[in-house]
């Protein structure tokens, strides 16, 4: 005896609705008998009770046809909109940043995607977020197999391949020897290995070593900065010496002598040989003095701060500050004062990084250089220290140093100007 098969109400709706070809599978379709399907569609409806409301019924269906049309219609253009939104925010962000946020919160992000309802594609939300499949997947065994008791943080039972509690104390032990406190990581790492007492290759033993901090901690120190120079309160109150040397293209050593007052930052004097000499250097300090106070000099105090160079301390520098005009008091930077020589150093600094890096400067045209650089240091180009003004105009004028107000007035001017700004013009 044959026996019928009986299908949902919601098969019945469907074909009555007509989208049966958009919602069932065509494999589902093919095995419903025309003619069970023919009596859905042309099936006398008076013989059931109820018949009256039938045409009621159909209006209702085809209107819920309709929102239905409507909504995914909706659908569609939200995804499409979502896109668009999507592509705009990456593009304000970067691809770059993106990646970095979503790896900085990559527990959260796991969690919200194996949470997400049944039906959504994982690896497409993935692709979305710039995340590879592989990622993913490491992303997820790290929370999934997360332990505190690992230094990687990861279960030792679950994930065997990493080196063990015991050998983790090995390398502390060896790390932390005082003993080997100036070797190399790798020697250490030799050492351990040779005496059998780990297993790990040397990339290995590194990464492990990062990972407990060892690494860090086995930096040399830096340096520590030089002090900051003292600050004059006036020009010509403290004057700063130095020396810089300076090869030329065809091999020929030269010293460069300056004089730099500190209030405004000027080359008062400067000067140029192929010998390291006190001499040299007594007369560019002699040049400085005259620039400066010219034949009057009257009662004049000056600080001048040097290094420790032989050429600024020797008799005959000695002898000429003795019997010079100018009261001057020699310093010598971090040994008679806590402050470096900075203040000198920083025109020279600007002069071989700006000037020089990258001529053909030969020892037949360096003076010539050297002059177009202490023209256009002193006179020429406002120094960022000074904001707007250059050495020479803070040397001559003094209350330009307080440059705010100029800088103030300026702002309100701009301000007033576009108060008054008229679109029409």
């Amino acid at each position: 005896m044959q026996k019928y098969k009986s299908y949902h109400s919601g098969i019945k709706t469907c074909y009555a609705l007509g989208i049966q070809e958009e919602v069932l599978p065509e494999n589902f379709i093919k095995n419903i008998p025309n003619s069970t399907s023919h009596y859905w569609k042309n099936e006398n409806p008076d013989k059931y009770l109820g018949a009256e409301f039938v045409t009621k019924i159909d209006a209702d269906l085809d209107n819920v046809k309709l929102v239905l049309n409507e909504n995914l219609k909706k659908i569609n253009q939200g995804y499409f909109a979502f896109c668009r939104l999507y592509l705009t925010i990456l593009s304000f962000i970067g691809k770059k940043q993106f990646k970095a946020i979503i790896k900085q919160n990559r527990n959260t992000v796991v969690d919200l995607i194996e949470n997400l309802p049944d039906g959504f594609d994982k690896k497409i939300v993935c692709k979305f977020l710039k995340i590879s499949s592989n990622s993913y997947s490491t992303w997820k065994r790290l929370k999934t197999y997360a332990c505190s008791a690992s230094p990687i943080g990861l279960c030792f039972k679950k994930i065997p391949h990493q080196i063990s509690k015991a050998e983790i104390e090995i390398l502390k032990k060896f790390m932390t020897n005082q003993k080997y406190i100036h070797w190399p990581i790798s020697s250490i790492w030799g050492q351990a290995f040779k005496e059998s007492k780990i297993s790990m290759a040397i990339s290995t033993w590194y990464r492990y070593v990062r990972i407990l901090g060892y690494s860090q901690a086995r930096k040399k120190p830096k340096k520590p900065r030089k002090r900051g120079s003292v600050k004059a309160e006036k020009v010509n109150q403290i004057w700063h010496m130095d020396v810089s040397h300076y090869k030329t293209i065809d091999n020929v050593k030269f010293y460069i002598y300056t004089v730099v007052d500190n209030f405004s930052k000027k080359i008062i004097a400067y000067d140029l040989s192929e010998e390291l000499s006190a001499i040299t250097r007594l007369k560019s300090l002699k040049q400085a003095i005259e620039n400066a106070f010219g034949v009057t000099i009257g009662n004049q105090n000056l600080d001048l701060i040097v290094d420790g160079g032989s050429e600024n301390n020797n008799s005959t520098i000695h002898e000429f500050i003795k019997n010079c005009q100018v009261n001057i008091d020699k310093k010598i930077a971090l040994k008679d004062v806590v402050f470096s020589n900075s203040v000198v150093e920083g025109p020279y600094k600007i002069m071989k990084s700006l000037y020089f890096r990258g001529k053909q400067i030969l020892s037949t045209t360096l003076q010539q250089e050297l002059d177009f650089f202490i023209q256009d240091y002193n006179y020429n180009r406002p120094l960022g220290y000074h904001k707007i003004y250059t050495p020479d105009e803070i040397y001559q004028k003094p209350e330009l140093k307080n440059v705010n107000p100029t800088i103030l007035k300026a702002n309100k001017d701009r301000i007033k100007v576009n108060q008054q700004f008229c679109c029409k013009n």
